[in-house]
C-alpha cells in the first residue's frame, strides 16, 4: 500500500490573506494582478471550510523561534495561555506560527497564510498574483433590541478586484437596504499567488542603509543587516570597515545599529554591542552589551543596554577610554533618548511583562560624565505607541499631546502638534517629524502642507517635514519611502535620511520635491572594483 504522504506534492499556488493594516499603512504596495507579490507572512490555525478559499491545508517544518521558550499571553481578558514561536518552512514560504501547543519537524496544519506588517513575522511569500478578493467578514445584530453591538458570525465574504484598494471601509456597515441588521466589515484582500512564474529575487545590495551620522563633510552609514559601515567624505569617497559583529538574518527591530560620527571617528552601538570606527581605517570592539537606543554629545556617546529581561544598564564611553556602566533597572523601558545642552534626557516607562499594560512614566536626565538624575513619575499618561523627545526646550510628543519638560524634570502641558505623527527628533535647532500625508480633513487640515499638494505619485509614501525646533512651523515637507527614516545633518546644513534599499536621500529645501538619491551601494561597488 502507498504511503499518502509519498503522493504529496508541494502546491505551486497558494492563497494569502493581506491585512487592511499592512496596505494602509504603506509598508505592502496594494496588490495588482499581474504584479509580483511579495508579503512578509504569519500562518493562523482555523477548522477546515470547504466553503472559504483562504483556508487551506499545508504540510511545513516546524522550527523553533526565541530560543523555543514560550510566552504568556494576557490580552487583558481573563483568559491567558502561553504560546511558542514556530517558524514554518514551506515550498517557496515560510511563515512565523503563534501556536498553543508546541511543534517541531514536518507537520501539517489547516489554517490561513496571513500577509501581515514585517514587525510581526520572520516568514515571507513571494509570487505573481494571479487574482485579487477583497475579503470581509460578516457581522449580524439583534433586531429587537434598539442600538444592539454588531457580533461577528461566520462565513467571509469576497469580492473580485483587479487591485486591491489603498484605504477599506472602516467600520461595519450594511450593503442590503432590505437587511438593515446584516453587515460587513472589509478586513484586507485575499491574493492568489503562483509561486513558480516568478524571476529570481534581485541581488542584496552591497549596502543596506539602517542608519547614518554626519561629522563635517562626512557621512557614515552603517547596514541594516551586515556588520559593515562606510564612510563617504565630500568627494564621494569611501572607506569600508567591516566591524566583528553579528549578522542579524532576522533583525529583532527596524533598526539593529545606530552610528554617531564625531571629530575622530564613529560610534557604532546596536544589538551585538558598541564598536568605535577610527579614521585610518580600523574598528574596535568596546563593549558587548546588547544595546537598545543610543545618543552622542561630542565624543561621548552615552547607550542604554538591556543584558537581560527587566535589567538595564546606562553605558557611557569615550574614546580610548574604557566603558563606565550603571544601572537603570526598575526605570522601565526606554522610550526615546536626546542630547541636551548639559548632555542627555531620557524618557522610560514601566510596562507589564506579563499583559503589556502601560505604568508609571519619567524622565531621567545624565551629564556628560554619566551621573543620572531621576525624575519622579510623571502626572500625566503618556499611552501613546512611540512617544519621543524633541523640541527647545525639550518636550514629550505623545500622539496627539504634548509635554514641556520642566529642570526638576516634571512636565506641563505645552501645544501639541496639529496632527498625530509615527514619529520624530532633532538634529541641530531644527526638529523632525514623519507621518502619513494629510488629506485636509480633521483638526490640523493640510498641515505640515500649506495648502493641498500638487505633488502625485504611484507609490506609496510618508511626509517628512522638518520644523523650528522653537516654534514649531515647518520648515518643508518631502515624500520619502521609509516611515522610520534615520536622519542626520551635515556641516553644511545638508539633511540626509536613511529610507531608501540602496542609499540615503538628501532633503531638498522646496516643500514637495523628490529628495535626492545618494547611491551608497554603488559607491561602495566602485570603491571595491576600482579599490
Amino acid at each position: 500500500m502507498t504511503d499518502p504522504a509519498e503522493n504529496w506534492r508541494p502546491p505551486t499556488h497558494l492563497s494569502v490573506l493581506v491585512t487592511d493594516l499592512s496596505i494602509e499603512d504603506g509598508e505592502t504596495p496594494p496588490p495588482e494582478i499581474g504584479e509580483i507579490g511579495e508579503f512578509p507572512l504569519l500562518f493562523q490555525e482555523f477548522p477546515t471550510d470547504p466553503a472559504d478559499p483562504s483556508i487551506v491545508t499545508l504540510r511545513a517544518v516546524a522550527e523553533p523561534l526565541h530560543s523555543g521558550k514560550p510566552t504568556r499571553q494576557q490580552p487583558g481578558t481573563d483568559e491567558q495561555w502561553w504560546d511558542w514561536a514556530v517558524l514554518l518552512r514551506g515550498a517557496g514560504w515560510t511563515a512565523t506560527w503563534y501556536t498553543r501547543r508546541p511543534a517541531l519537524g514536518q507537520v501539517e496544519i489547516t489554517g490561513r497564510l496571513i500577509g501581515d506588517l514585517a514587525y510581526a513575522t520572520t516568514g515571507r511569500i513571494r509570487g505573481r498574483i494571479t487574482r485579487v478578493r477583497v475579503a470581509a467578514d460578516r457581522y449580524h445584530r439583534d433586531p429587537e433590541i434598539p442600538h444592539s453591538p454588531w457580533k461577528q458570525i461566520p462565513g467571509t465574504r469576497y469580492r473580485e478586484v483587479t487591485t486591491a484598494p489603498r484605504f477599506f471601509a472602516g467600520g461595519t456597515r450594511t450593503t442590503d437596504p432590505d437587511a438593515p441588521n446584516d453587515g460587513v466589515r472589509e478586513m484586507g484582500v485575499l491574493v492568489d499567488l503562483d509561486l513558480t512564474d516568478v524571476s529570481p529575487p534581485p541581488l542584496r545590495p552591497s549596502i543596506v542603509p539602517g542608519a547614518v551620522s554626519a561629522h563635517g563633510t562626512d557621512l557614515w552609514v552603517v547596514d541594516r543587516e551586515l556588520p559593515l559601515v562606510v564612510r563617504v567624505d565630500s568627494d564621494r569617497q569611501v572607506i569600508e570597515y567591516t566591524i566583528t559583529g553579528q549578522i542579524f538574518d532576522n533583525p529583532p527591530a527596524v533598526r539593529t545599529r545606530r552610528v554617531w560620527a564625531h571629530a575622530g571617528g564613529c560610534w557604532v552601538a546596536g544589538w551585538d554591542g558598541i564598536y568605535h570606527c577610527n579614521l585610518d581605517g580600523t574598528a574596535d570592539k568596546v563593549s558587548d552589551e546588547p544595546i537598545r537606543d543610543s545618543a552622542a554629545h561630542g565624543e561621548v556617546l552615552l547607550a542604554v543596554a538591556v543584558p537581560s529581561r527587566n535589567a538595564a544598564e546606562l553605558v557611557l564611553v569615550r574614546p580610548d577610554q574604557d566603558p563606565e556602566s550603571s544601572s537603570a533597572s526598575g526605570w522601565g523601558d526606554l522610550e526615546s533618548m536626546c542630547t541636551v545642552d548639559d548632555g542627555f534626557l531620557l524618557l522610560f516607562r514601566q510596562r507589564d511583562v506579563s499583559t503589556g499594560a502601560l505604568g508609571a512614566t519619567r524622565l531621567v536626565r545624565v551629564d556628560v560624565h554619566g551621573i543620572a538624575t531621576l525624575g519622579p513619575p510623571l502626572n500625566t499618561a503618556v499611552d501613546s505607541y512611540r512617544p519621543f523627545l524633541a523640541g527647545i526646550p525639550p518636550t514629550v510628543f505623545d500622539g496627539t499631546n504634548a509635554y514641556r519638560v520642566l529642570d526638576d524634570l516634571t512636565v506641563v502641558d505645552a501645544v501639541a502638534l496639529p496632527v498625530r505623527v509615527l514619529g520624530g527628533g532633532q538634529i541641530g535647532d531644527v526638529m523632525w517629524i514623519v507621518g502619513h500625508p494629510s488629506d485636509g480633513t480633521g483638526r490640523g487640515g493640510w498641515w505640515p502642507l500649506p495648502g493641498r499638494p500638487t505633488y502625485t505619485t504611484e507609490h506609496q509614501y510618508w511626509l517628512f517635514t522638518l520644523l523650528d525646533a522653537h516654534t514649531r512651523e515647518p520648515i518643508s515637507s518631502t515624500p520619502i519611502r521609509s516611515s522610520q527614516p534615520d536622519v542626520t545633518m551635515d556641516g553644511a546644513g545638508t539633511v540626509w535620511v536613511a529610507a531608501t534599499p540602496r542609499g540615503l536621500h538628501a532633503i531638498p529645501d522646496q516643500t514637495m520635491t523628490e529628495p535626492l538619491l545618494l547611491d551608497v551601494a554603488d559607491l561602495l561597488d566602485r570603491s571595491r572594483t576600482h579599490g
